[in-house]
């Protein structure tokens, strides 16, 4: 009788315990096992020798085209170097069949000036995003339309560009610009924060709609610290984006103030097989600091809406460096969204200063996913 009663406890207890571990405390992290020796893309590539100035942001992707995958870039270039280097961004589009070898697809759009409105357009941190329920490819970016040819600063108009061509195939055509606003100023953030950047949309476990939306060099409040983000919400991946008062900004790390270009993705625990949200963004506390930066930035949330400070992993790429070989970069930039390679590994493109400091190279990584499951 008492074994039946035990048995049947246990047998309780065991159907409480949800199988894909969802009411576990877990933690993930990122663990580095490659970083390679040079760069995938430098200044001797025959299709960048136009861009004097390298590759600034932007992000990457695997995709299975018409029978046929690749790796995708949508990146923003940058024509000439020096102090006017933010004055004569393109967008681009570059593909690789294997990840090593690159070649330009075409751009995407030229900074130029608009002769209806005496205005020089420019964008940056583009971010693309495959909109299912419009079966079309858009990029999410900032753009820029200053009076003059003059140095890239915020605030600037926070917009979407969707592809001419609709299907998966369409990322690799033209697309319509000028786009649209998806996060208006006074609404999605106030009228006298500088916002930099939006991201790509995603959804919560609540199901809402949002977007990191991210400012600087000037602080939002007191406490954001100079280079902050802040969830918005929509009710579609289309916008318009709102602020989200209790989340602007999230604090995503300690010290705050230090985040850059999140970029949202999802991923799966290794162990328990749950889903995670997760970003990976620039971590611009050495740059803005000492100048130098060797390290970027991943963090997790099990809802999508809440980002724990403590979840937050700072990542030293040098460490990745197969052993007596010396850094090829003097300041890494921004790392690109993981790219799952169906083998337990996953692939990171990155941007990052050369040892020359004026041409920014792109740069790869390759990491494991590790999920530890905490008492």
């Amino acid at each position: 009788m008492k074994a039946a009663l035990a048995l049947t406890l246990i047998l309780v207890a065991i159907s409480m315990v949800p199988a894909n571990g969802q009411n576990q405390h877990t933690l993930l992290r990122l663990e580095l096992i490659r970083t390679h020796p040079y760069p995938v893309i430098d200044s001797t590539h025959p299709d960048a020798l136009d861009i004097r100035g390298g590759f600034e942001t932007g992000n990457s992707m695997k995709l299975p085209i018409n029978g046929e995958t690749a790796y995708h870039m949508i990146t923003t270039t940058m024509e000439t170097t020096g102090e006017i280097r933010w004055n004569y961004q393109r967008m681009e589009h570059w593909t690789s069949k294997d990840g090593l070898n690159w070649q330009r697809h075409n751009v995407i759009f030229h900074p130029q000036y608009d002769p209806e409105t005496g205005l020089w357009l420019l964008t940056s941190s583009q971010f693309p995003y495959f909109d299912e329920g419009e079966d079309r490819w858009y990029i999410y970016h900032n753009s820029l339309a200053l009076d003059t040819i003059s140095n890239w600063a915020p605030p600037c108009l926070l917009k979407r560009v969707g592809a001419v061509n609709r299907g998966y195939d369409g990322i690799n055509g033209a697309f319509d610009f000028p786009g649209e606003i998806v996060a208006p100023g006074g609404y999605a953030y106030p009228t006298n924060a500088f916002s930099s950047s939006i991201s790509t949309p995603f959804q919560s476990s609540d199901n809402q709609w949002l977007a990191f939306l991210g400012g600087g060099p000037v602080p939002l409040d007191r406490q954001s610290g100079r280079w902050w983000v802040c969830l918005v919400t929509a009710p579609g991946p289309g916008g318009p984006y709102k602020r989200i008062p209790e989340l602007a900004p999230v604090p995503v790390m300690d010290p705050t103030g230090y985040v850059e270009n999140p970029l949202p993705m999802k991923l799966h625990g290794p162990e328990t097989g749950r889903e995670y949200w997760a970003i990976m963004f620039n971590y611009l506390k050495p740059e803005v600091t000492t100048g130098k930066n060797t390290e970027i930035g991943f963090s997790f949330s099990t809802d999508g809406v809440n980002w724990p400070e403590e979840h937050a992993q700072i990542i030293d790429v040098s460490s990745g460096l197969p052993p007596g070989t010396t850094p090829w970069w003097s300041l890494i930039r921004t790392p690109h969204q993981l790219i799952d390679e169906g083998d337990g590994t996953y692939t990171c493109f990155f941007t990052a200063y050369d040892s020359t400091n004026s041409f920014e190279s792109v740069g790869l990584m390759k990491f494991i996913l590790v999920e530890e499951i905490l008492p």
